[in-house]
């Protein structure tokens, strides 16, 4: 009856060992409110990350937020302008939590930046003759212009005459042809006009030297 007594009761403690080991592996809901250490007001979008994970939260406007962990989960608490935190899960918790974080401000430390003034002029020198110099522009030549095939004659219009008598027919039938004998008809006119009052002109010019002459003879 005895080792049936102590195999029952190791049973047990192995059960009791195993059910512990996997309640302490469920998620718990961790809700926490992050106000200012001095003034106790909420602080809103403050930075709440896992660093198991990577992953996490910000605070809303009335300084809570709300994060799935696990017992031992380690949760880093950071804002510009504030010093750093770290909350660490109770690794015994197996409900969900309610806590509160003060947060105080600090500096935010920035790198030293060295300022090195003037140039260095050997070095600057050093690089520009070692740039490579830009080839000089191509000067684009035009080709010569391509002889014509077949070379223009000029040909001098033909009178029309009996020897043409294709450019005769044109002449008398065609508007241009009209148009041209009108032309010379009218030419002819004036250089007639012309002719009659040079004739004219001379004729009254000679009558009147002859009648110089008789006056000067009667006298």
């Amino acid at each position: 009856m005895i080792p049936g007594r102590f195999f029952r009761a190791f049973l047990f403690l192995l059960i009791f060992c195993g059910s512990t080991s996997l309640f302490g592996q469920t998620n718990l809901l961790l809700t926490g409110t992050i106000r200012h250490s001095q003034t106790k007001a909420p602080l809103e979008s403050i930075t709440i990350i896992k660093t198991a994970t990577g992953r996490g939260t910000v605070s809303n406007a009335a300084g809570v937020f709300r994060l799935n962990v696990l017992p031992n989960d380690t949760l880093l608490i950071r804002a510009v302008g504030f010093k750093s935190q770290r909350y660490v899960v109770h690794a015994r918790a197996q409900q969900d939590l309610t806590i509160e974080i003060l947060l105080e401000e600090g500096s935010l430390e920035l790198p030293e930046v060295k300022v090195v003034g003037g140039l260095d002029y050997e070095k600057v020198n050093r690089a520009l003759r070692n740039m490579k110099k830009p080839p000089p522009p191509k000067v684009a030549v035009k080709p010569p212009a391509p002889e014509p095939l077949y070379k223009e004659k000029k040909t001098t219009p033909v009178a029309p005459s009996l020897e043409n008598p294709a450019s005769l027919l044109y002449d008398m039938l065609s508007k241009e042809g009209k148009d041209k004998r009108k032309l010379e008809e009218l030419l002819a006119e004036e250089a007639a006009r012309k002719n009659a009052l040079e004739e004219k002109r001379k004729q009254e010019a000679y009558d009147s030297l002859f009648l110089d002459r008789n006056r000067n003879i009667r006298r």
